[in-house]
C-alpha cells in the first residue's frame, strides 16, 4: 500500500513541476520588437527574446538576415539545429520555414534585417 501511495505521489509532483514549466515558457507574444526602419526595401528590427520564449515556425516572403548582439539563441531550420552566439550573423532566403528559440536563462538579443526589395 506504501508503494502505491509513493507512487501517486510522485505523479502528482511530476505534474505540478510539469505544469509549472509550460507555464515558465513564454510566448511569442512577449518576444519584444522594435522595428527601427520600415520602408520599400528593408524593415530592420531589434528583437529580443526572453528566456524560453519561442518564435514558432513561420516563412518570411522576403530574405532576412539575422545578427545576435546577446545570449545565444536556437535556430531550427530544414538544414538542421543550430546555437547561434553574439557576433554570429545567419542568412535566410526568401520562403525559408525557421524556428527560433532562447532556451538559455537570459535575454537573446538580435538585429533582424527583412530585405523587400534590392534594386
Amino acid at each position: 500500500m506504501m508503494g502505491k501511495g509513493m507512487a501517486a505521489s510522485a505523479l502528482i509532483v511530476a505534474g505540478l513541476l510539469f505544469g509549472c514549466l509550460l507555464a515558465a515558457r513564454a510566448s511569442a507574444d512577449e518576444i519584444d520588437d522594435k522595428v527601427v526602419l520600415d520602408n520599400q526595401s528593408v524593415q530592420v528590427v531589434l528583437l529580443t527574446f526572453p528566456p524560453g520564449s519561442v518564435a514558432e515556425q513561420h516563412v518570411n516572403p522576403e530574405a532576412e538576415l539575422g545578427i545576435i548582439l546577446e545570449g545565444e539563441l536556437t535556430l531550427i531550420t530544414p538544414n538542421g539545429r543550430e546555437v547561434l552566439k553574439p557576433g554570429a550573423v545567419r542568412w535566410l532566403p526568401p520562403g525559408t520555414p525557421h524556428e527560433s528559440r532562447n532556451e538559455g536563462k537570459a535575454p537573446v538579443k538580435m538585429w533582424a534585417l527583412l530585405l523587400k526589395r534590392c534594386n
